[in-house]
């Protein structure tokens, strides 16, 4: 039960909510009601929009794309646009129309500019718009412009000047508050989460745990499923004298194999084929504008065939079941939805890595609260960067969904795999004493109560090794297993020991060294997946280009010729710089945050990123303090683990710097490094807190810490909605955007 201090920030909490929800969320009702009434105000459309029939209107002439409306001399501080009710829920209009609002002030000439606004005809209380002129006197016209382009089509019959801004309760907003309160209070200095000793084995937390978790995902699931069903839709676009554009090159790749090859079934243009090289963009423009028909962008054209530079393992696991299940019943098979794919992987990431940080915690701080576990679980999600994945979940980020998917399956079954029976937890069916995960505090423990998983070792290499097949940068994950290999033999070896020691071992005779049979089996163990990964991506790498090791990235047809580009050096610096330490840039409109411009020198790959990793999550500047702590980091089996970290994640970096280029996405490859090095730090952190009861200084960084953990969980979600990054969210879900932008646009 909650105590009498908990309960009461709750109502407070709640309280608090309700009264932002009524005064301050719904301010712009109160303001409206004192305004002069809406009245159906004389209205002009402009020679520059046409109106059709299903009451939308068509912009002929750009520069004269407007609405006027009277406003009898009143101070404007609202209006809305009615949109038109025959295309409310079509998808042939703009759903991210770009307006501005002028004033022309009473007895004056001259109008005054509005700063440029947007609404989306679906999202109701998007088309409510503040006067943002600057001007608050009384005004005889408004003028609202449509920054679209020719042809496009305006969802709107009508301007209502000083609109009634209507008062809303929203569900999802009221939800939103009250979890940030919940979790604000769970986790303040001394509450019961720092004060509760983690114990994956206690029913409560469990529950908590997929209360928190699990249910967000699955929900999260259902709702991608729900909104994009299990069949892809073919996404091919084409323009004259242009590329081809074919987005379903995992569901293409999973047909070939079904057909018995492995080119993906396009067709290649005799004049492609015909050029001295094709690789070089120069030549491929020359042939679209002679009308070279088709050639398809960032695929690989290798001995006259497209192919798929992308990993195959995901094609393996989703897109080629699912297309062999549906052609039992339709000719060929169907095509598995790219982004249901996407975020069923991207669900698995989010709990899996949440159960590998919970394993993590629990191995190495056996000690340690159910808050720490949180936050470190804060710190690896916002740290990682898997929201670019979130935020764009298409075939360019489906290696990184499978990749992380894999690699979190991969580190929590081996984490697990290193055991101890335990006769507190009670015995199996089969009357064998149940086993627990194996911790730091077990290091002496009785050597004949350890125990090694082999199932899970052989799962937990057979997902890491996948890694390889999905995104390769990401299978230096691998590096990570060395301490628990060296941990695992260690224990295996001390359980051989004892075990010798006892009579029926003692008369056993032996040719090898104690521990080392058991070694050995558990090396098979986990080398077997692994040859049989290896020799499965061998053998499709050299069916299609003639090398096991040549995964055929440098025949891709993409801006540059990679068979013969060298990646500038002079740009190195400027990208690994704006990686780590790009500032962030706030603006005023929402999501208050903004992409920065980030220029090179020279040309490299290149899109916009938000901030750098220690912006984006300040707590990262923790893992700087790893070296000085070297005699705790050994207590807790951390050391090794950081320094392989700390020299894999900078090799990474530099060499996803230079050989990528600058990408937001490109970020995951090397940022667990450093978030796994600042979970230890940040645990030691929080460990010394506990032992010091929260009290004095031990309060004072335990609220640094909360604050940066809330710094970092609001700019992990003000990045979803940035406007100016590669394929925003506003493309890709415009209802979901204006639904939350509506909250504060009307506020300032």
């Amino acid at each position: 039960m909650p105590t009498l201090r908990t309960r009461t920030l709750l109502m407070a909490a709640a309280a608090i909510v309700l009264l932002l929800e009524v005064f301050v969320f719904n301010l712009p009702h109160w303001i409206s009601l004192t305004k002069p009434a809406p009245s159906a105000a004389s209205q002009d459309m402009s020679t520059g929009l046409q109106r059709l029939d299903d009451g939308t209107a068509r912009i002929e002439d750009t520069s004269e794309a407007y609405f006027d409306a009277d406003a009898d001399d009143h101070s404007v501080e609202y209006i809305r646009l009615e949109p038109s009710s025959s295309t409310r829920y079509a998808y042939t209009v703009s759903n991210d129309t770009a307006t501005r609002i002028d004033v022309l002030p009473t007895g004056s000439d001259e109008w005054i500019t509005g700063t440029v606004d947007s609404f989306c005809y679906r999202v109701d209380s998007s088309t409510y718009l503040k006067n943002r002129t600057g001007y608050s006197g009384p005004v005889s016209k408004v003028r609202v412009w449509f920054q679209e382009a020719k042809g496009s089509r305006i969802p709107v019959t009508s301007v209502t000047v000083n609109a009634r801004v209507p008062f809303r309760i929203s569900i999802q907003r009221v939800l939103f508050m009250l979890a940030v309160m919940f979790l604000l209070i769970a986790l303040r200095p001394r509450s019961r989460l720092h004060r509760v000793s983690l114990n994956t084995h206690d029913t409560k937390q469990r529950v908590g745990f997929w209360a928190i978790i699990g249910v967000p995902c699955a929900a999260a699931f259902t709702w991608a499923l729900v909104g994009n069903g299990l069949v892809q839709t073919p996404a091919f676009f084409h323009y004259s004298n242009s590329y081809a554009y074919d987005f379903n090159q995992f569901q293409q790749t999973a047909n070939a194999i079904l057909n018995g090859h492995t080119y993906l079934d396009l067709y290649v243009s005799p004049q492609l084929l015909q050029a001295d090289n094709p690789y070089d963009a120069g030549t491929r423009e020359t042939l679209l504008s002679r009308g070279a028909y088709p050639i398809f962008w960032d695929h690989v054209l290798y001995n006259g065939h497209y192919y798929s530079y992308f990993g195959v393992v995901p094609v393996i696991l989703l897109f080629l079941p699912f297309q062999a299940l549906t052609s039992l019943w339709t000719d060929g098979g169907l095509m598995l939805s790219t982004i249901t794919a996407g975020a069923f992987m991207l669900c698995l990431a989010v709990l899996f890595g949440a159960l590998a940080t919970v394993r993590f915690v629990e191995r190495h701080f056996p000690d340690a609260s159910i808050a720490t576990a949180m936050l470190c679980f804060v710190l690896l999600f916002s740290g990682s960067t898997i929201m670019a994945p979130i935020c764009r979940v298409d075939f360019y980020t489906i290696p990184f969904c499978a990749g992380l998917c894999t690699a979190a399956i991969g580190l929590y079954l081996w984490q697990s795999a290193l055991r101890v029976a335990d006769p507190a937890l009670g015995l199996t069916r089969r009357g064998h004493t149940r086993t627990r995960v194996w911790t730091v505090a077990d290091r002496d423990c009785d050597a004949t109560t350890i125990k090694v998983s082999l199932l899970r070792l052989f799962f937990g290499s057979f997902f890491m090794i996948a890694t390889l097949g999905c995104r390769p940068p990401l299978a230096a994950l691998c590096i990570l297993l060395v301490p628990m290999i060296i941990q695992i033999a260690t224990q295996l070896n001390r359980r051989a020991a004892a075990m010798k020691s006892s009579a029926t071992q003692s008369t056993t005779r032996r040719h090898l060294p104690a521990g080392t049979k058991d070694v050995i089996i558990a090396a098979l163990v986990c080398a077997i997946p692994v040859c049989l990964v290896l020799a499965g991506l061998g053998y499709w790498n050299a069916i299609r280009f003639g090398s096991p090791l040549d995964f055929g990235n440098d025949y891709q047809l993409t801006v540059v010729d990679l068979k013969n580009y060298h990646e500038p050096l002079n740009v190195l610096v400027e990208i690994v710089f704006y990686y780590l330490f790009l500032p962030l840039s706030f603006t005023k409109e929402f999501p208050f945050l903004t992409s920065p411009q980030t220029a090179l020198s020279s040309w490299q790959c290149y899109e916009p990123i938000i901030g750098g990793m220690f912006f984006m999550t300040p707590l990262l500047v923790l893992g700087f303090a790893f070296p000085f702590l070297r005699k705790k980091l050994r207590e807790h089996n951390g050391w090794l683990t950081c320094w392989l970290c700390a020299v894999t994640g900078v090799l990474m970096l530099l060499f996803i710097s230079y050989k990528g280029g600058l990408l937001w996405r490109y970020k995951i490859d090397f940022a667990i490094y450093m978030c796994i090095i600042a979970m230890f730090v940040l645990a030691l952190v929080l460990q010394w807190a506990r032992s010091r009861e929260y009290r004095g200084w031990a309060k004072a960084v335990l609220v640094i810490v909360l604050v940066a953990t809330v710094a970092s969980g609001i700019l992990c979600l003000q990045s979803v909605f940035v406007r100016n990054v590669s394929y925003p969210l506003v493309t890709d879900q415009p209802g979901i955007f204006h639904t939350v932008r509506s909250w504060f646009q009307l506020l300032i």
